[in-house]
């Protein structure tokens, strides 16, 4: 599975978390963004959208200015009140949005499910996507959902389980960051986020067997963990020393960074992109104030490096290496 894909995949949960999940083709095809932006188009998650007369100005990044004319090949003036004129590319006034039903199409593909089994729930925020059985010849009912921190969606989901009598049987994959507020109406049952199990992939999305599959009765974590990392991805939980820490959103985020690299090490700024910080100086260590067992535990500044490393506990070296 590639950067590219992984990104992508980011990306995309990135927009449909926003109220309208669209972009400007400034933002999703030039700098950081622009492999991923582009894996998109081509998996046709993402439509032209209509053409803007207004945009943020590029140049102070917070006024905005009118589209005023085409300059030239690809290049258009801009008029803002505060910078004066500015020229650009002609991809500012593009905009994207994000394709539900290709999203929703390609989960089916991906989950080995039926197109034809989709239930709207919630419009444009929820769906049933379907029933299939697990390696286990259990049957799970996948359901999906956007916007999940939102009690009155969470809520719709749930009453759409019961009468599914699927409360028991029940994985629900989401673009929203996990765990979910303590709460939610779906605090207690499997909420996965979509990034965790899957990457956008050539006309589907790949799930992973081992994390996408796990039926519900087998979800308990393992009583026996002492200081481990297994759980962070799926249910937002480290252990050291035999006690379990709630992990913070970011705290997760920087954790799954470390997991994920190629040798478990990155740089501040690598690691302030790939969590979607915009903090001008990302220090880690300010993100576990409240868990500083787990930064203790798991994280180490390189000084000589100027990076910051995964500790790999012991117990986790079948599976994070």
């Amino acid at each position: 599975m590639s950067d590219t894909q992984l990104r992508a995949t980011e990306l995309l949960c990135q927009l449909l978390e926003q109220k309208k999940p669209e972009i400007n083709g400034l933002e999703l095809l030039q700098g950081q963004r622009g492999d991923a932006g582009r894996e998109l188009l081509r998996e046709r998650l993402l439509v032209m959208g209509p053409g803007l007369t207004w945009v943020t100005c590029p140049e102070c990044g917070v006024a905005l200015a009118r589209v005023d004319r085409e300059t030239g090949k690809d290049q258009v003036l801009l008029r803002c009140d505060d910078c004066g004129d500015t020229i650009t590319s002609r991809e500012i006034t593009r905009s994207y949005r994000v394709s539900l039903p290709k999203v929703l199409n390609l989960l089916s593909i991906g989950l080995n499910l039926q197109s034809t089994s989709h239930k709207v729930i919630d419009a444009d925020r929820a769906w049933r996507l379907g029933s299939a059985a697990s390696s286990r010849n259990a049957p799970l009912t996948w359901y999906f959902a956007r916007h999940l921190h939102d009690p009155t969606v969470a809520k719709r989901v749930l009453e759409q389980m019961r009468a599914d009598q699927a409360s028991r049987s029940a994985k629900i994959l989401t673009t929203s960051e996990v765990p979910l507020p303590e709460g939610s109406p779906l605090f207690d049952y499997p909420v996965v986020n979509l990034c965790a199990i899957g990457r956008v992939s050539k006309s589907s999305f790949t799930f992973f067997p081992e994390r996408a599959q796990l039926p519900v009765e087998n979800v308990a974590e393992n009583p026996a963990c002492h200081t481990s990392l297994r759980y962070v991805r799926e249910r937002g939980v480290a252990y050291v020393e035999g006690e379990r820490y709630m992990l913070e959103p970011m705290q997760a985020k920087i954790l799954i960074a470390l997991m994920d690299d190629h040798d478990h090490q990155m740089a501040a700024s690598q690691l302030r992109d790939r969590c979607g910080s915009d903090a001008a100086s990302f220090q880690p260590i300010k993100y576990f104030d409240r868990n500083k067992p787990v930064y203790q535990a798991f994280i180490r500044y390189l000084p000589s490096e100027k990076e910051y490393a995964l500790v790999i506990p012991e117990e986790d070296r079948d599976w994070l290496t």
